[in-house]
């Protein structure tokens, strides 16, 4: 190979892998791609091809900092059966307490997302609301579950309910979009408000955004962390109210810490073990 060639390759993975190395969550591959595309050190969407073989030999080989694990498999899941807390011990630092974070709100958030591989990213800069990534054209009887939980939670609550959406912006993201909320609306008995957060027409103009790989829209994924993060939030913030959310969850910590020590005093005078 060229020593350009491998000059270019090697500034690639290394600037990649800065870009990866720069949020606190997990990124897809296409995610890494978009961050190089705005940097200038590819000038084409047609050689995403290109950066998935660099980035490949990279990930086997654990070249520049990149391994195995360096982005994420946004299709693909491991489900964990039959393992545990090894003791009765360990068993006791697992145990959680969850308190309701939505009796003093006023309605009842969920958030639902387009690309399924950003969930660490919302994960990240949400708390307390459900999330709910679609991942792509949702399955008939996955926007039948949607519509059922917006039901359970309307009437447990006995507030108001909103979605908050985000996707890409472009015909497929808002045929998904679309399609998704009006067949939730179908199936659902009662009546419930969505916001279009993002990405819009003034998103892609304020951020120059590049069009996609496919040169068919612009996707959620060519944003920036700080882009993002201020989309999501600035929405969010809109209905949460965070800071009556916080003796909720100190008295989590309380509850937790009395529930642990109940268990450990009971397990050394010999009560459960």
């Amino acid at each position: 190979m060229p020593k350009n060639l491998i000059a270019r390759n090697r500034n690639i993975l290394l600037r990649g892998h800065e870009h990866i190395d720069s949020v606190p969550y997990s990124v897809t591959l296409r995610w890494v791609f978009y961050r190089l595309y705005q940097d200038g050190l590819y000038t084409s969407k047609d050689e995403y091809s290109h950066f998935k073989g660099v980035s490949s030999r990279a990930r086997h080989s654990c070249l520049y900092g990149w391994h195995p694990e360096s982005v994420v498999d946004d299709t693909r899941h491991l489900y964990f059966y039959g393992v545990g807390s090894g003791d009765e011990w360990g068993a006791i630092d697992s145990i959680e307490c969850n308190l309701d974070k939505f009796l003093n709100q006023d309605l009842i958030l969920m958030i639902l997302f387009e690309a399924k591989a950003m969930f660490s990213q919302f994960s990240h800069y949400t708390r307390h609301i459900p999330l709910v990534p679609l991942g792509g054209d949702p399955s008939i009887p996955f926007k039948y579950y949607i519509s059922k939980t917006i039901e359970k939670l309307s009437f447990r609550y006995r507030k108001p309910v909103r979605l908050l959406y985000f996707g890409d912006y472009d015909d497929k993201g808002q045929q998904i979009y679309t399609s998704a909320i009006s067949h939730i609306r179908k199936w659902c008995d009662v009546n419930f408000d969505v916001d279009y957060c993002g990405l819009t027409k003034n998103h892609v103009v304020d951020y120059n955004l590049p069009l996609s790989v496919k040169g068919r829209g612009y996707q959620w994924e060519a944003l920036n962390d700080s882009q993002a993060s201020y989309i999501i939030t600035s929405n969010v913030s809109k209905y949460q109210d965070l800071d009556a959310i916080e003796p909720i969850v100190e008295k989590e910590s309380v509850i937790l810490k009395k529930w642990k020590k109940l268990l450990h005093d009971s397990m050394v005078n010999g009560g459960l073990v």
